[in-house]
């Protein structure tokens, strides 16, 4: 919130060839949605026009940021083609109206992203194993964030911890996209990532594997947790680890 009580807006509609800020807003619904979800909605967008903008006409090339409360890019999306077509009064705590807008079926298949990005955005530090206390059908949702923004703000593919030893607690995992949320964090920190595919923990492994000696990840509570990743995936991971000169403990 900003001093006078309102709220800070979270995205910027931006111009991608000038990085002109077309319009911010304090919340759009409509973008984040089930992967199910069909595609045709309104996109409602909580904000205003930096500048006049002639409702009915498509914008073109526009990317929606997000945006902290310092108003840093702290993850990003190509939308190409906005249409705004009308606007709308403002109701109860959402505050001062907006537009209703088309994204021509572009929408983002991670419905609890909106809530995360906001969380993102607070100034307030992420906590460690933060991401395992909101219900398993969200994990994967935030592990897109992590991603997103991991890149958006400048990191690269690759291992940034200091420690020889990583541990992931294996109650925590409950699907591939836990797992994920997991080794992230015990490797990069909280909000950390370090793939989220096993292409993708290729990848960062190979990158890291030139700035220093290869790491332990210690993986407590193993037992139970093939079971709901599911034996194949786990023994993938095993694979790849390994193969990248991971000494893996299982406890």
């Amino acid at each position: 919130m900003s001093e006078n009580g309102s709220i800070i807006p979270l995205y910027h509609l931006i111009e991608e060839a000038s990085g002109k800020v077309i319009v911010t807003a304090r919340e759009i619904s409509g973008f984040f949605v089930e992967s199910d979800h069909a595609q045709s909605e309104d996109i409602l967008i909580y904000g205003s026009a930096r500048e006049p903008v002639s409702l009915g006409k498509d914008l073109s090339d526009v990317e929606l940021r997000v945006v902290n409360s310092l108003g840093k890019a702290i993850g990003s999306y190509y939308i190409g083609r906005v249409g705004l077509r009308s606007t709308f009064e403002g109701e109860g705590s959402r505050g001062q109206g907006g537009f209703v807008a088309t994204f021509y079926g572009h929408t983002c298949p991670y419905a609890a992203a909106g809530a995360f990005w906001r969380r993102w955005a607070s100034g307030s530090p992420l906590e460690k194993g933060e991401w395992g206390r909101y219900p398993a059908e969200s994990h994967d949702s935030w592990l897109h964030v992590v991603q997103n923004s991991w890149f958006e703000t400048g990191h690269a593919a690759k291992r940034y911890g200091v420690g020889e030893i990583c541990v992931i607690d294996g109650r925590q995992i409950l699907g591939e996209s836990s797992f994920y949320c997991a080794l992230g964090e015990s490797v990069n920190g909280p909000g950390g990532y370090f793939g989220s595919t096993l292409d993708g923990l290729a990848d960062c492994l190979a990158a890291s594997r030139s700035a220093g000696a290869p790491f332990e990840l210690v993986w407590e509570h193993f037992s139970g947790v093939q079971e709901r990743m599911g034996a194949s995936l786990a023994a993938s991971v095993m694979g790849v680890l390994r193969e990248f000169g991971v000494a893996v403990t299982l406890r």
